[in-house]
């Protein structure tokens, strides 16, 4: 249980995060754009804090605590392949969101389309992201907070054992985390952020969010060390491993899996690499990272944002979280059961329950409460990021756009606020129904899967157009739908590039046998846009349309490198050999240094 100072650094923290969203309420309640996109006037570095603070969330250190003690330190792979998408997002299409002008991601659909398809395409996104995609993903965040809260808190000591048995006799059984205990502890949180949430609007959600990433990364590098020091030591870790897992000790502790590695087949590396990065629904950015792009100032922000974000979630983030995994793996040795129930939860059967517990094990009072609070950050920065997210879709592109177009921006700002609820109470049905955050994640990417290359083409080639997204949308969802249910014990990544396969081929057919896009809407799309690629009719020279993609090519390929080569120096540091942490060390800074 929490001393009194815990409790008091939580109370003032939670208190912060609603004051905040209170200052914010009369500026969020000018228009849509400033409710949800701060009426572009954010400096880079916020908007790249705040990217980072939300994808920070507090699931990930628990599913990142799961996937090493499974698959080793590669097993990360599956998150550092998102390198890949989010560095092609700040390069190719940070600018042309930015250039877009539109509120919402999905609303590009219709400038870049035009027509009924593109209407439909439309609403049928923002219910897809508003209702699936966005509640699944906080289901699961919801769960990482069940899961967080359940060493710590007790309710039934708080209320009293009467009220504590009252109010669960009368709790619908459909609506509980793990336990009644964890539930209650996820909805009193749940309703401050809904509260600061709806008041601040994207604002009070992005000022919030550069304090919470400052915390969270701040007391993540802080446990991470204590959790060294407990062990005796990083030798002291790695000599362990060698001893408690002496078959498989090797391949734990790979950067990259080889090609015996026994907990990560090399051929799941190539579908990482060579499928996933591209084939994630946010390949160009889209979905909240659209949102938080557009709240830039000019596209020069827009771009140095992306950047940063993507360096801050690889660069500084990665090794904290895998340090303490793989302390969690030697104080809670996987094949020894008499310390799988310990401190109250069951570390054997869920290794993701090994972060929390190791926090209560190892931290003292106040220092134990800060880095709750810091994992309480995480999760509130991704649930307020979600909801308001989620809000503008069923506001701006099913309400405004079908249902009442002209209403006042009075009545907008209202239904923007009725969103953010609905949509946080749906998604707390949704969480309840999840049990595992690393398979859910899995399952999540393969829903998307469909939309990642329809997406990356409407900026680059003039031939796709609302069908090639619909198609790609509906058979990936279709397609995962049936092979989860008839194949249940193939690996998800096995499924997923069954699924892509299908899907894009799915949505390049659909493309060719309907109709292309009117001259004038492309056009228009170009106009405004200025895009690169293969556009029929192009306004501007090929040669420079040549000259651009190659310049980019270019700046890819350096950014890529500089941030794997940076996170890699970092893990070469701690693992050794420290050479190749020094090698790696300076190749990243040459590649910054060529790209500014």
């Amino acid at each position: 249980m929490f001393t009194a100072l815990d409790w008091s650094i939580i109370v003032i923290y939670l208190l912060f995060a609603f004051v905040m969203g209170l200052l914010m309420t009369r500026k969020a309640s000018v228009s849509l754009s400033s409710y949800f996109i701060a009426k572009r006037s954010l400096p880079w570095w916020w908007l790249g804090t705040s990217m980072a603070a939300t994808t920070f969330a507090a699931d990930t250190p628990l599913a990142v605590t799961g996937i090493v003690a499974r698959a080793g330190i590669a097993g990360n792979w599956f998150l550092w392949c998102s390198i890949l998408t989010y560095v092609t997002m700040t390069v190719f299409f940070a600018r042309k969101w930015h250039l877009s002008q539109v509120l919402t991601d999905v609303e590009i659909t219709e400038l870049r389309y035009g027509g009924r398809s593109a209407s439909i395409l439309r609403a049928s996104k923002a219910f897809y992201f508003s209702i699936i995609i966005n509640s699944f993903v906080l289901g699961w965040v919801f769960r990482a907070m069940s899961k967080i809260s359940q060493p710590f808190i007790d309710w039934k000591i708080i209320l009293g054992a009467n009220i504590f048995g009252t109010l669960l006799n009368f709790w619908p059984g459909f609506l509980i985390f793990d336990n009644f205990n964890n539930t209650l502890t996820v909805l009193v949180i749940f309703i401050i952020v809904v509260s600061y949430s709806s008041f601040g609007g994207i604002r009070g959600v992005i000022l919030t969010d550069l304090f919470q990433f400052v915390l969270a990364l701040g007391c993540s590098i802080l446990f991470a060390i204590l959790a060294v020091q407990y062990v005796g030591g990083l030798p002291e870790i790695f000599s362990k491993i060698h001893q408690l897992y002496p078959d498989t000790a090797d391949s734990l502790l790979q950067f990259v899996p080889a090609s015996d590695n026994p907990l990560l087949p090399l051929e799941i590396l190539f579908i990482y690499l060579g499928v996933l990065w591209w084939a994630q629904y946010f390949s160009d950015g889209s979905g909240y990272l659209a949102q938080r792009i557009n709240t830039a100032r000019t596209p020069e922000d827009a771009e140095k944002g992306a950047l940063w974000f993507t360096i801050a979630t690889f660069v500084l983030r990665t090794w904290p979280w895998i340090i303490v995994a793989l302390a969690a793996m030697v104080i809670f040795p996987l094949d020894d059961p008499a310390r799988y129930h310990i401190l109250g939860a069951e570390v054997g059967t869920d290794r993701e329950m090994g972060y929390p517990v190791l926090m209560k094990l190892i931290l003292p009072p106040g220092l134990l409460g800060l880095t709750f609070v810091s994992l309480l950050a995480a999760f509130m920065s991704t649930v307020d990021t979600h909801i308001n997210w989620a809000a503008s879709y069923l506001v701006n592109d099913v309400y405004k756009r079908f249902i009442r177009p002209n209403a006042s921006q009075k009545h907008f700002i209202l239904v923007s606020r009725l969103s953010v609820v609905f949509v946080a109470l749906f998604s707390i049905l949704v969480a309840s129904q999840i049990t595992s955050i690393e398979k859910s994640w899995k399952i999540f990417i393969a829903l998307g899967a469909g939309m990642g290359l329809p997406q990356i083409l409407r900026w680059v080639w003039w031939r796709a157009n609302a069908w090639t997204e619909i198609a790609g949308m509906v058979s990936a969802f279709v397609m995962s739908v049936i092979l989860y249910f008839v194949f249940p014990e193939v690996k998800d990544e096995y499924l997923l590039v069954w699924i892509v396969l299908a899907s894009t081929l799915i949505s390049i057919c659909a493309t060719l046998l309907t109709k292309p896009v009117e001259n004038e809407v492309l056009k228009k799309f170009i106009t405004r846009v200025k895009p690169f690629g293969f556009w029929k009719g192009m306004v501007f020279e090929k040669q420079m349309n040549l000259q651009i993609i190659k310049k980019k090519i270019i700046i890819w390929i350096l950014a890529v490198l500089m941030i794997f080569s940076g996170m890699f120096s970092i893990g070469y540091f701690l693992r050794g050999p420290r050479s190749t942490g020094v090698i790696c060390f300076i190749v990243s800074v040459v590649c910054f240094w060529r790209l500014i």
